[in-house]
């Protein structure tokens, strides 16, 4: 698979060991947010169900009341995973990983009728398509189809690039910069409020290692936002169109699992002018040392002054918890969403419609 895929042996492990940082996750088993936070926007994340079979998406609002199951897999060990809302909220667009190593990008409306499956062209071969998110142009969304055979360094796929399409899988355009297929990965794109931009998941496939980087919007002026060494993973960028946190990236640290390293939360501004000045200015939301606590994949809200995030917590004896929760942007009040029994993570907050 994709260097993304294949760093644990199947696109599954892969994307679990980035999702919370250890590979067990998927064999395991307030006070309110504003009120115009809470009745214009609803959470979606991922829950495994306690024997690890199948894993939905559901969604709640910012202060974890009306809780809905969104997806229903009928086939086990079917992961729903990496939901992303709508620009007006109606539906979401998310990835479906079945049990044969292939992964489906699938819609369904954010009321949970009409699912279906995007047919975007993937065939042999074409392996499976990841990681799906919104444009800014209505009717169009960016994903990365991964392209065999996976005969490269670490077992890498022949291309992981980024591109669009319209929803019937016509009018494919690229967005990543020519050159780089076999030799880096680029993932979950993020547009600038204006669509002038777009952050996005590097992998470097020699040797595994993880960055967020910027370009713009024509696939020009890749910038890297973050060090290789910390792997920053999944990372989102602030709708705010002004404010403390306009042009503002959240990331995790030590993405796809690095082995003894503590997963954290952390900002770095977009506007940067080169990667020194980038370390220069990132600033770590939680600080949690070596051990069993991690905290994960960041996630704005729609107005850029909260980040919902994945809470998680190890045990010598059991699995692990995975809780969903939002602080402020600087990280502080932090407040629960969900506290299930269940694994919870990838939160994405959206408009609701």
């Amino acid at each position: 698979m994709g260097a993304r895929y294949a760093a644990a042996g199947s696109p599954r492990s892969a994307r679990t060991l980035g999702a919370v940082g250890l590979a067990l996750a998927l064999l395991c088993l307030s006070l309110p947010a504003p009120a115009t936070v809470r009745a214009k926007t609803r959470i979606v994340w991922s829950s495994v169900d306690s024997n690890g079979a199948v894993q939905r998406l559901v969604t709640a609002q910012p202060d974890g009341s009306d809780l809905q199951t969104l997806t229903r897999p009928q086939a086990k060990k079917t992961q729903d995973i990496d939901a992303q809302f709508s620009p007006d909220g109606t539906q979401v667009a998310f990835e479906r990983d079945l049990d044969n190593g292939t992964s489906q990008i699938v819609l369904i409306g954010a009321d949970g009728q009409n699912e279906h499956v995007l047919d975007l062209g993937c065939t042999d071969p074409c392996a499976l398509d990841a990681a799906p998110t919104w444009t800014p142009t209505a009717g169009r969304i960016a994903y990365t189809p991964v392209i065999g055979p996976f005969d490269l360094v670490n077992d890498s796929a022949h291309s992981a690039v980024l591109q669009t399409s319209t929803l019937d899988g016509s009018d494919i355009q690229r967005l990543s910069e020519p050159g780089i297929d076999g030799r880096l990965e680029d993932y979950h794109a993020r547009y600038s409020p204006d669509g002038s931009y777009i952050v996005f998941t590097r992998v470097r496939n020699s040797d595994l290692h993880v960055a967020a980087f910027r370009m713009e919007a024509d696939g020009s002026d890749v910038r890297r936002l973050t060090p290789w060494g910390i792997d920053a993973d999944l990372a989102d960028l602030s709708p705010a169109t002004g404010g403390p946190t306009k042009d503002l990236v959240v990331f995790e640290t030590y993405g796809m699992g690095a082995e003894g390293k503590t997963q954290n939360l952390a900002t770095v501004p977009s506007t940067c002018a080169s990667p020194s000045a980038c370390k220069k200015q990132i600033h770590y939301l939680t600080n949690l040392k070596h051990g069993p606590k991690a905290r994960f994949n960041p996630s704005w809200s729609p107005n850029g002054k909260r980040i919902a995030y994945t809470k998680f917590k190890g045990d010598k004896h059991e699995c692990c918890v995975g809780d969903i929760f939002t602080m402020r942007a600087d990280g502080s009040h932090r407040r629960p969403v969900s506290t299930s029994p269940k694994f919870e993570y990838r939160p994405d907050w959206g408009t609701a419609p």
